[in-house]
């Protein structure tokens, strides 16, 4: 059972539990999985399987994402340290491997959308549409693979009880690709 409402008690600061990916909400992200250098075969099979996230949040600054599918892929573990809700600093980057992704760096840290316009001159799709002093996390991921380098830039945000993750990514070339990828908690029982 699946619960969009607003009434799930899940915030950026509880996000433990199951979550799946709304494929009706969900934009196309095949321009971000191409510049990641997946291809077309791949690209097929993560467009067509539900993605599920088990997120495990010990606390503000610890959140553990392991990310599946139903399909034949291997899964995604992702560890954000998010430094306090105080806010604007990221976190030092931390290097991880897995076997879909490959050598990655990520850093990430928790800002009002204000403080990003402010810091950085971030506008545009990671922020339009949310005020100023809206709370979310802000989280970098680079390629370390030396054949295909990329970098997305992530802006993570509840809305309506969902967790939204927009994502813009580029790569060396300049190409970019941008999504916004729409989770819903999954209620136990």
């Amino acid at each position: 059972m699946s619960s969009s409402s607003p009434n799930n008690n899940k915030s950026l600061h509880n996000l433990t539990g199951k979550w799946k990916q709304s494929k009706s909400l969900t934009s196309d992200i095949a321009p971000v999985l191409e510049i990641q250098g997946f291809n077309a075969l791949t690209r097929k099979a993560i467009l067509a399987a539900p993605v599920h996230l088990s997120i495990d949040q010990k606390s503000d600054s610890e959140i553990v994402i392991e990310q599946g599918t139903s399909a034949s892929l291997p899964g995604i573990k992702e560890i954000w340290c998010p430094p306090s809700t105080d806010g604007g600093k990221l976190s030092e980057w931390m290097d991880s491997e897995d076997k879909l992704m490959g050598k990655v760096r990520s850093r990430s840290g928790w800002f009002s959308v204000g403080q990003l316009k402010e810091s950085n001159g971030t506008e545009g799709f990671l922020i339009e549409g949310l005020d100023a002093e809206e709370r979310v996390i802000w989280a970098e991921v680079e390629s370390l693979a030396a054949k295909k380098a990329w970098k997305a830039v992530q802006v993570w945000r509840m809305e309506g009880g969902r967790f939204v993750r927009r994502v813009v990514t580029t790569g060396t070339g300049g190409e970019a690709g941008k999504a916004e990828t729409v989770l819903v908690y999954e209620l136990e029982g």
